[in-house]
Parts: C-alpha cells; structure tokens; sequence
C-alpha cells in the first residue's frame, strides 16, 4: 500500500494549534497565522475577513476567516485577549498566505489577557499530530 506524502514546511520558533494555526511570541503579543499544512489541505487562500484592530475576544470567539474555492473557515481564539492590530495586506493580497504563511501571510497580532502556550503544540509534536490525523 503505497502511504501519499505531502511536503510542507513548520517554523521552528513558533507554536501551533490543532486547528493549523501557528503562534509566535513577541513581548506580551501573540502573532497568529496559519499553518503552510492547512494551505495545502484546503487549497489557495482566496480572501480573507479580518476583524478590527482592537476588538476584545473571549475564549471560542471568532477572531478571522478564510476563503477558498471550497469553503469558508472561521478559527476561534484559544484565548482572551484584544486584537491590537490585524495585517491589511493579507486582505488586499491573500496570495501572501498562499506564498509566505509564517512571514508576510501573518494575519493578526492577539494581546492575550492571560494564556498558557503549554496548550500548544511546539513543532515536533505538531508534526506527530499530523501523522496521527
């Protein structure tokens, strides 16, 4: 039985959620965007929903959407937090997630009000995720 393989890369300076998101640390921000797995199971990222800059989310709120040819998905924050500034850019050129995920295809920046990363996976345990699935 022949197994398909996908490649793809994982930032090694980030963590990541189970719902392909990746979380970068910067002082007491979190710098959010999905995964380069994720672009490559639902396909090109079309358009993205940003929210405001300076929206409050609690725990489950949406905090941004995607588009594809296929569907569209919200993700939810895993934490309380305020979105302290969002990537315009991504919106006017959604093929910078389709082209450059973990750098210029960043989404939003979340100011967490309290947030355990040990929720998160590091990248090896990411990558063990995705073999499971």
């Amino acid at each position: 039985m022949d197994e398909e393989t996908v490649e793809f890369n994982v930032a090694h300076n980030r963590k990541y959620s189970t719902d392909h998101l990746w979380y970068q640390e910067k002082d007491d921000r979190l710098m959010i965007g999905v995964s380069e797995f994720l672009k490559l199971e639902i396909g090109d990222v079309l358009r993205v929903i940003l929210p405001q800059a300076e929206t409050e989310v609690d725990e489950g709120d949406g905090m941004f959407s995607i588009w594809t040819a296929e569907e569209k998905l919200t993700f939810t924050s895993p934490f309380s937090g305020e979105i302290v500034e969002v990537n315009g850019e991504v919106e006017i050129n959604p093929e910078l997630v389709n082209d450059s995920p973990y750098d210029l295809g960043w989404i939003i920046i979340l100011r967490p009000y309290e947030f355990d990363m040990e929720n998160l996976l590091d990248p090896d345990e990411y990558v063990d995720f995705l073999a499971e699935d």
